[in-house]
């Protein structure tokens, strides 16, 4: 068992005591002197072949051992709680990824020569709480879009927060925010500046917009930030942690865009409590399990229908629309669902 010091620093880090059961689980199958060698780590940062991990002994690079790599074993993603064996003048070995609480993925396409049709799961982070969904009031507004990233974060286990971030774009955000509204109820939206806050921050003051981000951040709590290239993540995570970690770039005068500057996912940890998740714009997502991107319950309703080939749009006794004048389900929800029908066919 880790000493009360040590695992204050492992709870700082997000650890529990569902890791700590199956850490012991898997190090009691080891031998005396092989569990010496073990120690549990957090995910911090990945390469191509490498991984930052952080754990009790501060931060350090690491490698997946080679019976992991061929066994079928997951492979680790950022956020990861993992069994490090050390060892002595050389990278320590990650020998196993401990159950994940929750997992954000994404499905991608068939790669060629594979089953048409086909998908695979990347998995994008790992052991988060709460995730920020950042859009801004300009041309990257989409409410398709964002009710994906809604849905996959719901799936994933997590909490999806709503940020409205670049609001000193225009005088008013409050068209903008009915539109996010409309995405569910009780689902929490914030509205933020957070170009003009980290430059305020710079001279000392709160920023603006950002204290009911930064209550979200409390100890142990893990938090991720997913949207487009250029809405701004970058700039809110040094909003966020005070300091320039992550490169933010120029914003294009055109459409008030910013150049896609994230290229790696990296875990920070927030001064005051809480960590934080950067992570390259994902201009579009999918969501990986087929289960949360069906659409039961709206399927449930065009069963209702008057016409067994209605198209939910302005036929006389169609459930769906029913449902959706009577707020139970969202026009962008919707107008996914007949996106889908028509690529299907079903329409």
């Amino acid at each position: 068992m880790p000493s009360e010091l040590d695992l204050r620093a492992l709870e700082a880090l997000g650890w529990g005591p569902d890791f700590e059961d199956a850490y012991q689980t898997f190090r009691a199958a080891l031998s005396p002197g092989e569990q010496e060698r073990v120690t549990p780590v957090r995910v911090v940062g990945v390469q191509r072949q490498t991984f930052q991990v952080r754990g009790v002994d501060g931060e350090q690079e690491a490698r997946l051992a080679g019976a992991s790599r061929h066994n079928g074993a997951l492979t680790p993603a950022i956020g990861d709680w993992c069994v490090l064996e050390t060892a002595s003048g050389s990278s320590g070995r990650l020998l196993e990824v401990l159950p994940r609480r929750t997992t954000f993925a994404r499905a991608l396409g068939g790669e060629e020569g594979k089953r048409a049709g086909a998908v695979r799961q990347q998995v994008i982070a790992a052991n988060v709480d709460l995730v920020l969904i950042v859009t801004s009031p300009d041309l990257d507004f989409d409410l398709e879009r964002l009710e994906r990233y809604v849905l996959a974060v719901q799936h994933s286990g997590a909490r999806p927060v709503l940020v409205l971030n670049k609001a000193d774009l225009h005088a008013q955000a409050d068209w903008w925010v009915e539109q996010l509204r409309s995405l569910g109820p009780g689902l929490e939206i914030h509205v933020t500046s957070a170009q003009a806050s980290s430059e305020q921050d710079a001279g000392g003051n709160q920023g603006e917009g950002l204290d009911g981000v930064r209550a979200l951040l409390t100890p142990g709590v893990t938090l991720a930030l997913i949207g487009s290239s250029g809405v701004g993540k970058s700039t809110l995570t040094n909003a966020l942690l005070g300091r320039p970690a992550a490169p933010t770039g120029e914003v294009r005068a055109s459409d008030q865009q910013g150049r896609h500057t994230t290229t790696s996912r990296t875990l920070y940890a927030v001064p005051g409590g809480g960590l934080l998740i950067d992570n390259p714009g994902l201009r579009d997502i999918a969501v990986w399990d087929a289960d949360a991107a069906d659409f039961e319950d709206l399927e449930a309703l065009a069963a209702e229908c008057r016409f067994r080939k209605c198209t939910h749009t302005t036929e006389p006794g169609c459930a769906v629309q029913a449902a959706l004048r009577a707020g139970e389900v969202s026009a962008a929800r919707l107008a996914a669902f007949q996106k889908g029908a028509a690529r299907r066919g079903r329409r």
